[in-house]
């Protein structure tokens, strides 16, 4: 998938995503997967623009931290719960997405501390970089388990 492959990097990262059909419909049950998928990827650009000093928005992180916040968040909490609920895949993606946020928000704190080096390396390989991967991977596979049944 030329998409998943331009976020993370080359088709040796698409072997650890679970397969999803270029074609696959990118809307399902009220939630725009793709666009879930390419909100929280960029949420790494966004930090980043904090750490060097470049970002312009201004980012509290006690709103960061909560995942209830964004489009994801709220999806989860009402149209995907009562959609999906008892998927135990949708179950995941509530835990990683929640496991995220707190991860963004502790890298944004970081930041804001004036610790750039400490919030650089959790965007390159800490609990924020373990967490964006994990909240992709099972977002990812509910979108594959939904749309193979929807």
């Amino acid at each position: 998938m030329a998409w998943w492959s331009s976020f993370f990097g080359g088709k040796d990262e698409e072997k650890n995503a679970p397969f999803i059909k270029e074609d696959a419909k990118e809307e399902i049950g009220g939630l725009n997967f793709k666009t879930a998928l390419e909100a929280h990827i960029k949420w790494k650009l966004r930090l980043k623009g904090v750490i060097d000093g470049t970002g312009t928005e201004a980012l509290d992180p006690r709103v960061v931290s909560q995942d209830n916040q964004c489009a994801l968040g709220k999806w989860i909490y009402a149209e995907g719960q009562a959609q999906f609920g008892d998927y135990p895949g949708f179950k995941s993606v509530v835990t990683s997405h929640a496991h995220f946020h707190k991860c963004a928000g502790h890298t944004l704190e970081l930041a804001l501390d004036g610790k750039t080096k400490e919030a650089d390396d959790d965007l390159a390989s800490g609990d924020f970089a373990r967490a964006s991967h994990e909240v992709s991977r099972h977002l990812m596979r509910l979108w594959r388990d939904v749309g193979i049944e929807k």
